[in-house]
């Protein structure tokens, strides 16, 4: 029995995160649109023609390859994003599981790549960060912070420090996850007041504070500025290859007059910390030896 639950558990949280990525892009499409809810209607439909999805159309990634990417209607295209985001979903869920294993942690780390997700997905689109998927992720991961407390969050030296004074390890991992969101918030806060200030117009995008915040809140204050500086990198080189192969939309005539989402490099540049973050951390104390 072990030998078949070590095969058969893997298996099923690839399965489970297909199906939430199925959910995911009812979410991606319908959250930040008017007139549209997550239940109503409560079937799925095709966005161009509006005719009701069969149950038989809807099984992820699958039903996409057999009617090659268009709607068995109108036969109008279906965006590319539907597979994609059912694979993503479906590979952070078995990655999650194999980190955490089936404990309470996978649940509340999932429920937060999954949002930033589709906080990528909404922001690329529409240039819109939802409230309603960043306050209650912000809320889910001060409570993970408490029921599962992890000195990542305000890092080992305090970790310990605050243990040896006699602190209850659940105040100090709920302290971490606090600064975390502070400090992401203060600090995009801090620079797009800067940037109107200065320049006279906005820099950033109301939703980019709290993003950056929420991801505080579940990978601690650490990891705040690597991720400024990935996400920053990463934008950058993006717009840079754009610009080089003639693909980057302006408005003005010039690059720089484009308004660009900033949310989809925060995501990518918390999923490479998320991921590799100790490695990198301990490459570049490396440097110095």
């Amino acid at each position: 029995m072990p030998g078949f639950l070590e095969v058969a558990l893997p298996i099923a949280a690839f399965a489970l995160g297909l199906a939430l990525g199925s959910f995911l892009n009812v979410v991606i499409f319908r959250l930040p649109r008017v007139g549209l809810a997550l239940d109503k209607p409560r079937r799925s439909f095709c966005p161009n023609c509006q005719a009701q999805i069969s149950w038989f159309d809807n099984i992820p990634v699958f039903s996409w390859l057999f009617l090659r990417g268009r709607c068995r209607s109108c036969r109008e295209p279906i965006s590319w994003r539907y597979p994609l985001v059912e694979l993503v979903a479906a590979f952070l869920s078995l990655y999650v599981f194999q980190a955490e294993g089936l404990t309470i942690r996978y649940f509340f780390i999932l429920y937060f790549l999954l949002a930033l997700t589709a906080i990528a997905f909404i922001d690329l689109e529409l240039m819109v960060i939802p409230d309603l998927l960043v306050l209650p992720t912000i809320l889910l991961g001060l409570i993970l912070a408490v029921v599962s407390p992890t000195p990542n969050l305000l890092g080992g030296y305090f970790w310990l420090k605050l243990l040896s004074l006699g602190w209850n390890e659940r105040v100090i991992s709920l302290m971490g996850s606090i600064a975390g969101f502070a400090l992401g918030f203060g600090t995009l806060y801090i620079v797009a007041f800067l940037y109107k200030t200065f320049r006279g117009r906005t820099g950033l995008g109301d939703g980019d504070p709290p993003l950056l915040g929420l991801i505080g809140v579940y990978l601690g204050w650490i990891s705040i500025f690597p991720v400024l500086f990935l996400s920053t990198a990463i934008a950058l080189m993006s717009v840079g290859v754009l610009i080089v192969l003639g693909r980057f939309p302006t408005k003005t005539g010039q690059p720089g007059g484009q308004p660009i989402p900033y949310g989809p490099f925060l995501v990518l540049a918390a999923l490479v910390w998320h991921f590799f973050g100790s490695k990198l951390l301990w490459w570049y104390l490396g440097l110095f030896g």
